[in-house]
């Protein structure tokens, strides 16, 4: 077999104790693991700096303060070595399977640059196969040269060219739950819905009624999660009060006085 080449995993964290010992493990066949940490107040900077552990010949390891998802990923991206990329998040590991895949094409002579990597989604422990968070394909395996990260929320690798998909798996956190989506939803909706108003989208009384309600029902009747069960019941009314709650932010946010106005 010929020799592959080499590869850089790259992650940025902030607060990640509960999930990185998990993802981390998984990553050591990877020859280099570029962490770049957002300055972490609980473990999470002793769990992926600790000596003993299974990656630290591998770690890489980086604090800078938080600056949004995007400029995180582009100076993990700068820090890595090797030409070859697997970003990952912390709440995810690399099944046996997908490290197979992306090792044979990393011994090939003259491999596809780009590839989409599937990810599947748990819900309470439960593997989640329709709704809005399926199909789950992220761009996370790649060679870096010309690629950079974009957008603030939900960011992406842009790439220069069309990707391929890999079906093998990323695994998501199966303990993903209801407070976390909470959680989540809080922070990203606030940067959505800021990013909507300077680009000038406004809201109104009838948007706000009414987008919890749509995406109800177009996550739970056209995207077939109610083929998920109750799992897919909850999913599908977390997703509308997440569109319900951005629409509020929106209507906030356009109607808040700009500096130069306030009294």
């Amino acid at each position: 077999m010929s020799e592959r080449s080499k590869i850089s995993a790259i992650l940025i964290v902030a607060n990640e104790a509960h999930t990185i010992s998990r993802c981390l493990t998984s990553l050591t066949w990877c020859d280099e693991i570029v962490v770049v940490d957002g300055k972490s107040s609980d473990e999470t900077k002793a769990i992926v700096t600790d000596p003993r552990a299974p990656w630290a010949s591998r770690l890489c390891w980086f604090e800078r303060d938080w600056d949004g998802f995007k400029n995180q990923r582009n100076f993990a991206l700068d820090r890595a070595t090797h030409d070859w990329i697997f970003a990952v998040d912390a709440d995810e590991c690399c099944t046996p399977e997908l490290q197979t895949r992306i090792e044979g094409i990393l011994t090939e002579s003259n491999p596809h640059p780009y590839w989409k990597v599937h990810r599947q989604e748990y819900f309470l422990g439960r593997p989640i196969h329709y709704g809005v968070w399926n199909p789950s394909y992220q761009d996370r395996f790649f060679l870096k040269k010309g690629v950079r990260y974009v957008n603030e929320i939900h960011e992406y690798a842009k790439f220069p060219r069309e990707a391929k998909r890999l079906h093998e798996s990323l695994l998501h956190d199966p303990s993903f739950n209801p407070d976390r989506f909470l959680s989540k939803m809080n922070k990203y909706t606030t940067i959505e819905a800021r990013d909507r108003v300077r680009a000038g989208q406004r809201t109104n009384w009838f948007r706000i009624v009414t987008a919890g309600p749509a995406m109800f029902i177009k996550n739970y009747f056209y995207y077939k999660s109610y083929r998920d069960g109750i799992h897919g019941v909850a999913i599908s009314v977390l997703e509308g009060v997440s569109r319900s709650v951005r629409h509020v932010k929106i209507w906030w946010l356009q109607n808040e006085p700009r500096s130069g106005d306030r009294a």
